[in-house]
């Protein structure tokens, strides 16, 4: 006996479209799936959250206004819903397993802090009322200081056939203070391809207490060599040079302050670039050079307070400083949530969403451009200009809404400004 499925597509607005199916055994057999409402309730947590992702709330960050989206990946559907003065969002939608986005930003005690997050693979088949959703339909979001460093531009798909020695990083200050780079890192994290099937950690370790890097270059420095100034970025590369001269469809980028050459083939290390040195390395180590997938990688700013040295056994310490999963061989960084100054998570597809393999709190989307080896970067969306002229750039931890594909890479091509300590500036 052939089944037949039916569906009707209604729109609700704003966005809380649902879609209405009928399963037959024959015609005029007919089920209908009706659509549910649920509520979910969204809490600020501080201090530890344990495996289960139970924290204690934190009354002094507010997520009335948070904006809370359900989302639906197979079926490509978006049901938006806004946090009410309990916390609680609530909206209409057909049966189904969602990933539950919660972005925004809240004040407390006069700074500003992003409140983001992300559950996935939510199976929601039944009504969920207010009173469920306090006591247990509930998601608990770690609060992240607004910092002044944003990762701006990441150009890590390559261009055909096959060539990846161009990768570019732009580390930008859109905040309004001097930010000194010294001792910062800039940090690979795992795993390295995004994946539907994510790394187990020991429950000691809580949930989204931590992020785990692969590899950590960091920023030389005494503590205020390396000054930052608002308006200015830092451009890090895989290899500084004319890029063209290998590939005509690729670019120049050997006016970067940094390079990440992992020590192979010295008569490749352009002299004029410093290198930024690694500090950690997980896994097997490439001491050739230092490639990102081109699939797209996950990255994140964080700040030790303190100079880093590779193999330093009285400081990388197995669950201290460093951690395995628990069926794992290899140990990687352990870095403190409270330390990522900005994270972003690229993944091979915008299909490929519900594959996030870092927290929401750091990036609480994803951005792709697409496809391998297109020679197309990754930026920020510009949201205006300050009085010198200097960019603007959307910021909200959410790469999703503030990434954009563009067609080719550039060098600072906003008219962001050069650091008065640039190579470029001296040789």
């Amino acid at each position: 006996m052939k089944k037949h499925i039916f569906c009707l597509i209604s729109l609700i607005l704003p966005m809380s479209g649902f879609v209405s199916c009928e399963m037959m055994e024959e015609a005029g057999d007919a089920k209908k799936v009706e659509p549910i409402t649920v509520s979910y309730k969204v809490n600020a947590v501080t201090g530890f959250v344990d495996a289960n992702g139970n924290g204690a709330p934190d009354p002094s960050f507010p997520t009335e206004g948070l904006q809370v989206n359900f989302v639906n990946y197979n079926e490509g559907s978006v049901f938006e819903s806004v946090a009410d003065a309990e916390g609680i969002a609530t909206t209409t939608l057909p049966p189904g397993v969602y990933t539950i986005n919660v972005f925004g930003s809240v004040e407390n005690e006069g700074e500003t802090y992003y409140l983001n997050g992300a559950q996935t693979n939510i199976p929601l088949i039944k009504n969920i009322s207010r009173e469920e959703a306090a006591v247990g339909s509930t998601i608990n979001l770690r609060p992240a200081k607004v910092g002044p460093l944003c990762i701006k531009e990441v150009y890590y798909c390559g261009i055909a056939p096959f060539y990846f020695r161009d990768q570019t990083y732009e580390i930008y200050n859109n905040g309004d203070e001097v930010y000194y780079l010294d001792h910062l890192c800039f940090t690979q994290l795992y795993p390295n391809v995004a994946t539907a099937v994510l790394p187990s950690w020991p429950t000691s370790e809580g949930k989204d207490n931590f992020v785990y890097g692969i590899t950590l270059w960091q920023f030389p420095g005494n503590g205020t060599d390396y000054p930052l100034a608002p308006g200015e970025s830092v451009v890090v590369v895989q290899e500084a040079r004319d890029h063209r001269e290998n590939n005509p469809g690729s670019f120049d980028n050997s006016m970067a302050e940094f390079e990440v050459w992992a020590g192979g083939k010295p008569e490749r290390d352009n002299p004029n670039v410093p290198n930024l040195e690694y500090v950690y390395w997980g896994g097997s180590i490439n001491t050739f050079q230092w490639l990102t997938s081109v699939f797209g990688a996950a990255f994140c700013l964080y700040q030790p307070g303190q100079k880093l040295t590779f193999n330093d056994n009285s400081y990388w310490i197995l669950g201290e400083t460093t951690q395995k999963e628990v069926t794992g061989t290899y140990e990687w960084a352990k870095i403190p949530a409270d330390k990522v100054m900005d994270g972003v998570e690229f993944l091979p597809t915008m299909a490929d969403l519900n594959m996030k393999r870092i927290p929401g709190f750091v990036d609480a989307g994803g951005f792709s451009v697409g496809a391998t080896y297109i020679g197309k970067p990754a930026a920020r969306k510009m949201t205006g200009r300050r009085d010198d002229g200097t960019p603007l750039y959307q910021d909200t931890n959410n790469s999703t809404e503030d990434f954009e594909m563009l067609d080719s890479p550039a060098i600072r091509r906003n008219g962001e400004k050069v650091p008065s300590w640039s190579p470029s500036l001296h040789n």
